[in-house]
């Protein structure tokens, strides 16, 4: 552990050196869409409106059952009726 914070600390102090838009420090931990957001102009897939849609009209999709589902008649299809055989 002790190893690791002397690698952190210097690999700051090293960022601290270098240009501030040349290097960005990141250490694994770090939720890198921050730095994403602020270099890039990115937006997260969960933040995009048409990726909401998608995901709601699936989620949707998903919980239909046969009960909400109508099913169409074929047609030309004949009901045979059973008929009572008369002695």
């Amino acid at each position: 552990m002790n190893q690791e914070n002397k690698f952190f600390d210097k690999a700051r102090k090293v960022a601290q050196m270098l240009d501030n838009q040349s290097y960005i420090y990141t250490p694994s931990s770090t939720d890198i869409t921050i730095r994403w957001r602020k270099l890039y102009n990115y937006v997260p897939a969960s933040e995009q409106p048409r990726y909401i849609k998608k995901w709601a009209d699936f989620r949707e999709m998903m919980n239909r059952t046969l009960n909400d589902v109508e099913m169409p008649k074929p047609e030309g299809v004949l009901i045979w009726k059973k008929q009572s055989k008369s002695l």
